[in-house]
């Protein structure tokens, strides 16, 4: 027998006839091992009975262990795509965390926020991350602060409360730039000229979005490329330089286009773009033809309330 299996075979010993924290120790373990191998079902099930024993010994059972237990409840579940049961399971986390005065509920707050993104309640996912920012206190790690900040950021894009977002992109850049994380700072700075974008404050939106193209080129970056000439082409579009923008948004969608999972939405709303470009210019025709290949893409891989949103 390998050594894995003769440990494997000791938890089930263990699970078999242990009581209180042993047994629960146990079925930990194998929800671990469980979800190294990405059987995300049965790591779940091995939790759920944790939780359940646990909840058995009454007084005995301590909150930080019971917060564990709730957070690989959350994690197994946002990797089975139940993603508000697993927001769920993670607030409890967070909760228990809090009683016991853990700064582990920092963390899992962004993991939180992210399950109620994946469920589209963008507001709860913004919330999530906005609490993690408030609870934060000098001795938090810098690298934390600024990820929530750049996270409430993107629930905010979605929401469409641009200012806002602007705030907290623009922060987290500073941050970041702190931290000297160049390829974040990108990032930051394609949101930030984004959110301008939707200001309309084209002249803004340029210079971030020069400023994350001189990353890409600088790096040899081509996702941020990619997403740097779309940036680029936006804030052309708004200071209505239209043919610089059409050349922009042409070499954006051949990078998105090449990418081994293409961003389907991203390349949809580009078109769109284009064609609301083309009807600026006249062509009519043109812009028509656009619209019409893209229709069919438009309906597989947009929801109804996103086929007016920006590329994101």
């Amino acid at each position: 027998m390998r050594e894995d299996e003769q440990e494997e075979a000791k938890l089930w010993e263990k699970v078999a006839s242990a009581d209180g924290d042993t047994k629960v120790d146990a079925l930990l373990q194998l929800s671990y091992n469980a979800a190294g191998q990405q059987e995300y079902t049965e790591a779940l099930a091995f939790c759920e009975t944790a939780r359940e024993t646990y909840e058995a010994l009454g007084a005995l059972a301590s909150s930080m262990k019971m917060a564990h237990i709730y957070f690989g409840i959350g994690h197994c579940l946002r990797h089975l795509n139940r993603s508000v049961d697993a927001a769920n399971a993670l607030a409890k986390s967070v909760e228990l965390y809090q009683e016991v005065g853990s700064e582990d509920a920092l963390h899992i707050l962004n993991e939180e926020g992210d399950a109620w993104y994946e469920a589209k309640e963008y507001q709860k996912s913004y919330d999530a991350y906005r609490r993690a920012i408030e609870d934060s206190n000098p001795d938090t790690c810098d690298s934390i602060v600024a990820r929530n900040y750049v996270d409430a950021g993107t629930a905010l894009e979605k929401l469409r409360e641009w200012s806002k977002a602007l705030e907290h992109f623009t922060e987290g850049r500073a941050r970041y730039k702190r931290l000297k994380d160049l390829r974040t700072i990108a990032h930051c700075d394609e949101e930030i000229s984004l959110c301008h974008v939707w200001l309309g404050d084209g002249v803004s939106a340029l210079v971030h979005a020069q400023l994350a193209l001189d990353y890409a080129v600088t790096a040899e970056d081509n996702v941020h490329l990619m997403w740097a000439k779309a940036r680029m082409a936006l804030s052309k579009k708004t200071l209505g330089q239209y043919q610089e923008a059409l050349d922009l948004f042409a070499e954006a969608k051949s990078m998105m286009v090449s990418q081994a999972n293409p961003p389907w939405k991203a390349i949809i709303k580009l078109e769109k773009q284009n064609a609301y470009i083309l009807k600026k210019l006249s062509r009519m025709d043109a812009a028509s033809e656009v619209l019409r290949r893209i229709s069919s893409f438009e309906e597989i891989f947009l929801d109804e309330n996103e086929r007016g949103d920006p590329i994101v």
